[in-house]
């Protein structure tokens, strides 16, 4: 699958039907020609686990930036070139995150993310996190992570904020129902957070061991190379590509390429592509905004994770649906998932 994209293209605001999937449960009757759902996606922290809000405000008081100031925008608009004085040993070791893509949603998916082979990246971090660790290595031991910087510094100060606050994680209630349920349907799963590994791993490891469980395959972090951060949809392209979704309909695919493509009578729209051979089979569960926007500028239905900080976002033109506990979902995907339920 693959594509050059050249031009950036705004985002269509208009309101899309509602999507709808086939019931899990075989034995439901239904629309034969309901859509079947390819793979769900979570986030982390308020979503797999209890929200810990607080650290947010602690992250900006870190960093002295106000709460209109996206903090990982503000990290990634840092200095990354080493100070000229020695650094401390409490940084000295920590691997420096280089400037990322942007998080502006209205440009088109990056060309490596519409072609069939992806770079070792995508799954960076696994359900196992060695590739992850061993990158982390590397960065460590290299002559310019010896030296501070401004953005190491402040990489530093909100990894500590969060480290601190994953060892008081709460699973949310329903977690352990609705992923077994999910490994007893064999439906797909990963993660797209805006966290960094060790948090994502201690939840997991903490309370979804087991084969019943089953696994997150493959983890998309803030660390995850050449991927935007959510609300960008890119991480969540990125886990369908990994899962080989754009395989599934090739006759499809091409029949788009053509009429849409150099000679063909429509107008080729890469966002398009992707949204409906990477993103229209899947679904989002998240609590906040930047979820909610991430999946629905993916092409994927989305389930918004109510608590009582987030309950206007449940009106949100970008949430499909709300629940209020994790295994609420099992009914409804096992009778059919609908956003406009």
């Amino acid at each position: 699958m693959s594509a050059t994209i050249s031009a950036s293209l705004s985002e269509k605001r208009t309101r899309r039907k509602p999507k709808r999937f086939a019931p899990l449960n075989p034995d439901v009757q239904h629309d034969p020609h309901l859509p079947r759902l390819k793979g769900i996606i979570f986030d982390v922290d308020g979503t797999l686990c209890l929200p810990q809000n607080y650290m947010f405000k602690e992250m900006r008081q870190a960093l002295d930036i106000p709460r209109s100031v996206d903090i990982l925008d503000h990290v990634r608009s840092l200095s990354n070139e080493p100070d000229c004085n020695p650094p401390s040993s409490a940084h000295s070791t920590l691997p420096e995150r280089s400037p990322q893509s942007s998080t502006d949603t209205s440009q088109p998916p990056s060309a490596d993310l519409l072609s069939p082979a992806l770079p070792d990246t995508t799954t960076d971090i696994s359900s196992g996190g060695e590739t992850a660790a061993a990158g982390a290595s590397s960065l460590a031991s290299s002559p310019a992570s010896q030296q501070s910087s401004p953005q190491s510094r402040a990489v530093a100060a909100i990894q500590s904020i969060e480290r601190k606050a994953m060892t008081s994680q709460r699973p949310q209630p329903g977690l352990q129902s609705l992923m077994s349920y999910l490994q007893r349907r064999n439906v797909r799963k990963g993660i797209c957070t805006r966290n960094f590994p060790a948090p994502v791993h201690h939840l997991l490891d903490s309370f979804l061991q087991g084969e019943e469980f089953g696994t997150f395959e493959p983890i998309i972090t803030r660390d995850s190379e050449g991927v935007a951060p959510k609300p960008s949809p890119e991480g969540m392209w990125r886990i369908a590509e990994h899962w080989g979704l754009h395989t599934e309909d090739q006759d499809g695919l091409v029949e788009y390429i053509k009429a849409n493509g150099e000679g063909g009578e429509g107008e080729f729209d890469p966002l398009e592509l992707a949204k409906r051979y990477l993103g229209s089979g899947l679904i989002m569960v998240g609590d906040s905004l930047d979820d909610m926007a991430a999946g629905y500028r993916a092409g994927a239905a989305t389930v918004l994770l109510v608590n009582d900080e987030n309950q206007d976002l449940a009106r949100h033109e970008y949430t499909g649906r709300s629940v209020r506990r994790l295994d609420e979902l099992i009914g409804i995907l096992e009778n059919g998932f609908s956003e406009d339920a």
